[in-house]
């Protein structure tokens, strides 16, 4: 052979070794598809990496509005970023409860969820149902009671319900279709008490309207009447709950009087549906520890805010079980 043929024989055999080289290295390398649990833990990793929004569907200076401030302000410790409060009022919580419903469901919308939810539903016909919101927990559970003007003539429920069928009173509300409002027109399902209503636009207006003499009674809690029945503008006549409440124990439950009555204000937190499971839990436990701290305990106690948790699951059971009552009484409700 001569040295010009083995030279090329020789480099024909260099390209097919470097060629065979080149496609093993081109092929890439199979990589492991990722866990259910490195995804959920990747997803728990990246939230909250901005801040939270929460809407409250009322006026600042409100019960709801303080207590979701009292609680978002320890909670944002346990998240590492600020909670952002948004108060959305009008149409009696529809416009901020819209709002949220139709938000991204990545946890960084919240609402503060009352029985306005449920009400707003059956007696309004809002365009959002049930299943529009995760609930992600319970934090207050808040019995009505029935007021007056410190220096009203109604002494009693007995003086209420004779004076009420008589003329029908004006019953100041914090909005329509609010638990205050439901548990109004309840009382008259159950004792036939006769009332007009003047809707505000908050806890704290409704209460200032009865205590200078715009309004002649009101259902209301003693968190957002605390700081008027404590100056002595207005007086608590009887409590919807089973037992008498601590703030003020020589005024009697409505079932001491003979009404079957029991009926509250709840105060929750909840986030659009859709929203991912881990996110909700990640969101409930630091609002529990939040709730469970001493410093968000005292200013609940100093606000006359009564501390009742429920958890994700049961915060939905109860609100099932709210719904299913109301809807059945919607006849009664919308007359």
């Amino acid at each position: 052979m001569s040295k010009r043929n083995l030279l090329l024989k020789v480099m024909a055999i260099s390209m097919v070794v470097l060629l065979g080289l080149t496609g093993c290295s081109s092929k890439p390398a199979p990589t492991a598809a990722p866990s259910n649990v490195e995804s959920t833990q990747a997803a728990k990793a990246d939230f909250p990496t901005k801040p939270v929004e929460l809407v409250v569907p009322f006026a600042a200076g409100g019960n709801v509005d303080l207590s979701c401030r009292i609680l978002s302000s320890e909670a944002e410790k346990a998240l590492g970023q600020k909670i952002v409060i948004l108060n959305k009022e009008g149409g009696g919580a529809v416009i901020g409860q819209t709002y949220v419903t139709k938000a991204k469901p990545d946890g960084y919308t919240l609402l503060a969820l009352t029985s306005s939810y449920v009400t707003n539903i059956i007696l309004k016909g809002a365009e959002y149902t049930l299943d529009s919101v995760e609930p992600v927990m319970m934090y207050c559970f808040d019995p009505e009671i029935m007021l007056v003007n410190a220096d009203s003539d109604i002494k009693s429920i007995d003086d209420l319900i004779e004076k009420s069928k008589e003329t029908p009173l004006l019953h100041s509300t914090p909005g329509n279709g609010t638990s205050h409002h439901i548990a109004g027109m309840l009382f008259t399902q159950k004792t036939g008490a006769q009332f007009d209503y003047l809707h505000t636009n908050g806890s704290a207006e409704q209460t200032v309207q009865i205590a200078g003499g715009h309004a002649e009674v009101g259902f209301s809690t003693y968190a957002g009447a605390a700081s008027l029945i404590d100056q002595g503008k207005i007086r608590v006549l009887a409590v919807a709950s089973d037992v008498r409440s601590e703030e003020f124990p020589d005024v009697p439950t409505f079932k001491e009087l003979g009404i079957d009555f029991t009926y509250g204000a709840y105060r929750g937190i909840a986030a659009p549906a859709g929203t991912p499971a881990e996110v909700v839990d990640i969101l409930e436990k630091a609002l529990d520890d939040a709730l469970n701290s001493e410093t968000v305990k005292e200013q609940f106690k100093n606000s006359g805010l009564p501390v009742t948790f429920k958890n994700s699951e049961d915060f939905k059971k109860m609100l099932k079980d709210d719904y299913d009552g109301m809807n059945s009484m919607k006849d009664i409700l919308t007359k």
